[in-house]
């Protein structure tokens, strides 16, 4: 994987992308929101990260308005709410990706305390229903009182911000049917810059959505790439200096450095909050941690990889357990390791895919793998982790540029 070119793929339900308006057409106050069903989505409201306090309902009226209520149960009461409704890229947060309450266009104070809150906001000033909907998230600061408790609470969602707090978004796209394609995201390092591609893995198309300056001071090149779905932060690290940087994917903050790292950083997964990466230089397995600043506080030794091989790339399973290692042996075959992680235990399996294979679990729990085509683009597998077979994904290439790593990726 020491390539100068580095890409993070990833597997989505939706590409995010906003288009103008068409001024010629007549007004829409529906804006595209009017031949949807009709119905409300229901969340938990959540105090403390753990207190069941009521839910967040959102639903559009008759009136072609989006609403959101609020609603608490038992001793609970609101005394402020806060809520934003609009496009991701335009939600206010901080550097590390923390959200801004008080800039929540949305917001309301009350005195006597209620049990009850709604907001309502025009659908024609939100983006429509042709693009992949907005944005929601919804705050409050509610009181019990029956012992005098007070909480900050958020409504559940689908997402987390990218600071290592507590608190959650959604993207509302009002009973909008599931996109058949598969979707992936890619970055590249070329001219001094950080390129980010929205990739059709159906059509093979690919769109460059975000080009960042990064600089020339690594003489190797950008490397272990991993994605954390739950923050939306894209890790990428400088090879073999070690500057692992990180970039707000779902927001529009520029990338920033979290620390350097004590090893050659050649491939990476995320995983519960931990950024894993194999050193190159010793085949160690190690695992990173951060403060809620996202700056690195401790990196751990997890295994060595006892088999003779040149690491290609590594994925770790949907529930932790597991870290798959492809790469090349000293024969020059290529192999999947499997590396158990609860028994600290290693197996292997042969693969017919070349040792240049980059590997990576989508969001639907399947391992994929990007392969480098004879006509110099590339090919998508599937993989059966349990037989190492692969199946291809479609006959044409996903891409004509040269992929050096994949991983699982935003989802906005």
């Amino acid at each position: 994987m020491k390539k100068i070119l580095t890409f993070i793929l990833a597997l989505l339900v939706l590409a995010a992308c906003q288009k103008t308006l068409d001024t010629e057409q007549p007004f829409d106050k529906w804006n595209g929101y009017g031949s949807l069903k009709s119905g409300e989505v229901v969340h938990t409201l959540w105090a403390g990260q753990n207190i069941d306090v009521g839910t967040v309902t959102y639903g559009i009226d008759d009136d072609a308005n989006f609403y959101v209520t609020y609603q608490t149960t038992g001793d609970w009461l609101i005394s402020e709410a806060h809520m934003f409704a609009g496009d991701k890229a335009d939600m206010p947060v901080n550097k590390p990706g923390k959200p801004k309450i008080g800039h929540f266009p949305n917001t309301g104070t009350y005195d006597p305390w209620v049990n009850t809150v709604t907001f309502t906001v025009p659908l024609s000033e939100l983006p429509p229903y042709e693009d992949p909907g907005f944005a929601v998230a919804t705050h409050a600061v509610v009181h019990n009182t029956a012992n005098n408790q007070e909480e900050t609470a958020w409504g559940e969602g689908d997402y987390k911000f990218c600071d290592k707090g507590w608190g959650w978004y959604d993207t509302y796209y009002y009973d909008q049917p599931d996109n058949p394609f598969t979707v992936l995201y890619g970055t590249e390092y070329r001219n001094d810059s950080l390129m980010v591609y929205l990739i059709n893995l159906t059509t093979g198309e690919s769109n460059l959505i975000l080009s960042e300056y990064i600089g020339t001071t690594v003489t190797g090149g950008y490397e272990a790439a991993a994605y954390d779905m739950e923050s939306g932060n894209l890790f990428f690290a400088t090879y073999p200096e070690g500057e692992l940087w990180i970039n707000p994917l779902n927001g529009t903050s520029p990338s920033f450095l979290a620390g350097t790292l004590s090893g050659e950083p050649a491939s990476a997964a995320f995983y519960d909050g931990n950024y894993y990466y194999v050193d190159a230089a010793t085949n160690e397995i190690k695992m990173v941690s951060f403060d809620e600043d996202w700056q690195i506080i401790s990196e751990v030794t997890v295994s060595t990889i006892p088999e003779s091989i040149t690491v290609n790339d590594i994925a770790i399973s949907p529930d932790g357990s597991y870290i798959y290692i492809v790469g090349e042996m000293s024969d020059g075959s290529t192999e999947l390791i499997e590396y158990d992680m609860v028994n600290d235990s290693y197996s292997s399996l042969s693969i017919t895919l070349s040792n240049s294979t980059q590997i990576a679990y989508g969001s639907d729990g399947i391992l994929y793998a990007i392969e480098d085509s004879a006509n110099g683009g590339e090919t998508a597998y599937s993989i059966d982790p349990n037989t190492g077979s692969s199946t291809e994904i479609g006959s044409d290439d996903v891409s004509t540029v040269d992929i050096g790593d994949i991983a699982i990726g935003p989802i906005q």
